[in-house]
């Protein structure tokens, strides 16, 4: 895949985040004090494509992929025979450009750990393509499907796990319990889950369709030389995200109350889906026993603003649950200092300016439906170049991931990746950034990033022929080392 790449500097209204960016928490450094998931230390400086530790993985198999997804899951060996790899807990999904987005098979030492990735025998459990949706009918609208020929571009993946210690009773409301867990367990109805044995929700978008969300859940019963881990069990396409919008990204909040997507084609909108896994209720009160994942033409999503870029190539929720979008020509965020109560600040900013008739909802949750289903858009207005990001110097990134407590971007193009440690101040509830060059060298054009946490590896996908060309994907493969202080 050839993306268009501009080449002019920041614009004014970046330069102006520039110039404000003492009002951010910003360090920029090169922590050598930090620990890697090897044991080793983070080199002064950063790694180095090229020279050790950074190796190269599966070199000559991807085509353009635009990142990876580890996805935990039951499995110990691959194919459930233990004299192949271990799996580490999971497996790493790619979206590949050139075959499609696909659950990659570890390859290597009977009983070691993997050397190597291998992109399955395309089949419709462990490979992806998206139907292409040609209309809707009825109402609530159902999609009208068309070919299975639609090859996901970048999404992001949730698995919301249960501890039943966390729930509330019908007298006595837990503090401690999460909408996420509220969602983990209304999905199971009260049965404690772990990442390895809840369902996972891949967002995924199709240009040709627009947003998914894909169950994967462990195969039943394994057999050796059977297939190992989470499947493609059950798709879901959100109808109320109007159709022709060529999304490319999709992603969702950390708690699950959010999914977001986007397009890189020059379409600005930022189309949001409130609760795109259904309703899980509030958390002070029991689960609904009766609770089912929700059908997308039930639903309600709509556009609430809009991603100021010229083209948006990866739409990512960051530690700070804050929504990022990157691309032409910088990272922006709702806010260039995301997060706390200003009115025009993420997520209270889709409710911004709307006039609730009475009576007026008190809750966050309350506001949130009640707009959403007036399906009164764009209150969030227009996303600003986020300050820490432009004090970093990214500018034209084409990847951003995140993972943990950390954002992963590439600098540009022929620039390496920078590292950001992404905390909230806890009196202004505003994002507070450290930062450091992660990678540098001769780096061809980065495609995407990935976290192989099986691996504990940092993933970086590069195309040395900077235009898609068919097998020419080089990963570079790094210990994974997150530990700013």
């Amino acid at each position: 895949m050839v993306r268009k790449q501009g080449c002019a500097d920041l614009n004014r209204r970046a330069r102006r985040v520039i110039a404000a960016a003492s009002a951010i928490t910003l360090v920029s450094q090169n922590f050598a004090w930090a620990v890697c998931a090897d044991g080793t230390a983070f080199p002064p400086g950063g790694f180095v494509n090229g020279q050790p530790p950074v190796a190269s993985w599966s070199p000559g198999i991807f085509t353009g992929t635009a990142g990876s997804i580890f996805v935990p899951d039951n499995s110990v060996f691959e194919n459930n025979d233990p004299t192949q790899p271990v799996t580490g807990g999971g497996h790493n999904w790619a979206f590949d450009q050139g075959t499609t987005t696909c659950k990659e098979t570890d390859t290597g030492p009977g009983g070691g750990t993997p050397t190597a990735w291998a992109i399955p025998a395309s089949n419709t459990t462990t490979c992806l393509l998206l139907p292409v949706v040609t209309g809707t009918t009825g109402n609530p609208p159902v999609p009208i499907l068309g070919a299975i020929t639609d090859v996901p571009f970048q999404g992001a993946a949730i698995t919301p796990t249960c501890d039943p210690t966390l729930l509330s009773t019908a007298l006595v409301p837990n503090p401690a319990n999460t909408y996420f867990n509220q969602l983990g367990c209304s999905i199971s109805h009260g049965a404690a889950t772990t990442p390895q044995t809840a369902t996972t929700f891949l967002f995924v978008t199709g240009i040709k369709g627009g947003l998914f969300s894909v169950q994967l859940t462990n195969a039943p019963n394994p057999v050796v030389g059977g297939t190992a881990g989470k499947v493609i069990s059950s798709l879901t396409f959100y109808t109320g995200i109007p159709l022709g919008q060529k999304l490319t990204s999709g992603a969702v909040s950390l708690d699950g109350m959010f999914a977001v997507a986007t397009s890189s084609k020059h379409q600005t909108s930022v189309f949001a889906c409130l609760n795109p896994l259904g309703n899980p209720g509030d958390p002070s009160l029991p689960i609904n026993p009766n609770f089912s994942v929700a059908a997308g033409n039930l639903v309600k999503c709509m556009s609430v603003g809009n991603n100021g870029l010229n083209a948006d190539f990866a739409t990512a929720f960051g530690p700070d649950n804050q929504p990022y979008f990157d691309g032409q020509r910088a990272v922006n965020s709702f806010n260039s200092t995301p997060g706390g109560s200003a009115a025009a600040a993420w997520p209270q900013c889709i409710f911004n300016g709307f006039g609730f008739p009475p009576p007026v909802p008190t809750t966050l949750m309350g506001k949130l439906q009640a707009v959403f289903n007036a399906n009164s858009a764009n209150h969030c207005g227009s996303a600003l170049p986020n300050g820490a990001f432009a004090a970093a110097a990214i500018t034209q990134s084409q990847a951003l991931i995140s993972h943990g407590s950390y954002i992963y971007s590439s600098l540009g193009p022929g620039g390496g990746v920078v590292q950001f440690k992404v905390t909230v101040n806890p009196a202004l509830g505003t994002s507070v950034y450290k930062f450091r060059t992660y990678l540098s060298g001769s780096v061809p054009l980065i495609t995407g990033l990935g976290v192989a946490d099986d691996l504990g590896s940092l993933m970086v996908f590069t195309d040395p022929s900077a235009a898609g060309t068919l097998d020419q994907e080089v990963i570079a493969k790094m210990p994974l080392c997150e530990d700013i202080p």
